[in-house]
């Protein structure tokens, strides 16, 4: 119960971090180091908000994978749920390998912790890279 608790908080903050500073115009866009936890963090702030967008494609979807469950439409709603679930594995293993502390205040890492963000940065590209192209698809095949 505590570790849900924990996950819960973590997941909360995560999606609070989504909103993030505004402050800068975007053609003052900063260059930041995906490997560290700062561009990790960046990068899951730029697709979490898509997760809204994932659910509304596969509602839109819904009626036309059951009229034809083996069409594309099926195969694009499974594609969203896929990034889906690979968002939520992936900022269930962020929480447990990483303390608040260094996911939202920067705090030091270890060389081991460090090895570790490495590991992360590249499962967030892949998720981000999931969510990108099942939007992308689950998009064409509505306006077809």
């Amino acid at each position: 119960m505590k570790k849900a608790l924990i996950l819960l908080a973590l997941i909360a903050g995560l999606a609070i971090s989504c909103k993030g500073e505004t402050s800068k115009s975007s053609t003052e866009a900063k260059v930041v180091d995906p490997y560290t936890m700062e561009g990790v963090m960046a990068v899951h702030d730029e697709v979490m908000p898509k997760m809204g967008q994932m659910a509304k494609l596969s509602s839109a979807l819904k009626p036309l994978a059951d009229a034809s469950p083996e069409g594309p439409e099926a195969k694009a709603i499974e594609d969203l749920k896929v990034a889906h679930e690979a968002m939520m594995t992936w900022m269930k293993e962020i929480g447990d390998t990483f303390t608040h502390e260094e996911i939202m205040k920067g705090a030091a890492l270890s060389d081991e912790k460090k090895e570790a963000l490495r590991v992360e940065a590249d499962k967030i590209a892949e998720v981000k890279r999931l969510m990108l192209e099942s939007i992308t698809n689950a998009e064409a095949l509505l306006k077809e």
